[in-house]
């Protein structure tokens, strides 16, 4: 039990800094967008295979979704808060993630089934 937490726990924190990664630019912060994000990505793909090794695919399948819709919701929540606050949103943004990821689940709910 405690290797699906710690895998997910993995996942988790290398998806975080790969999409960090678009926050930063390569001129302001030299040393995070070569080192920390390139280790962050081999990190994520070393633990998806060492997932598959352990687990079954639909196990790797739905943690890696749940980690990447996470992380994406996150940074998304992050950003429209930011823009509320700035008074720069509009009805469209706050409809445009759920109307994506619906289709995303749509897609991989008929991939599976």
């Amino acid at each position: 039990m405690i290797d699906i937490f710690l895998f997910e726990f993995i996942l988790l924190w290398s998806y975080f800094f790969i999409v960090l990664k678009k926050f930063f630019t390569f001129k302001s912060n030299l040393l995070f967008t070569i080192f920390v994000s390139n280790i962050s990505l081999f990190t994520f793909i070393f633990t998806i295979i060492m997932g598959l090794m352990n687990f079954d695919f639909l196990t790797v399948l739905a943690s890696v979704v749940i980690v990447m819709i996470s992380v994406n919701f996150l940074f998304r929540f992050i950003y429209i808060q930011y823009l509320k606050l700035s008074k720069k949103v509009s009805q469209l943004e706050r409809i445009k993630p759920v109307i994506e990821y619906g289709i995303i689940i749509f897609v991989i709910y008929k991939i599976i089934f």
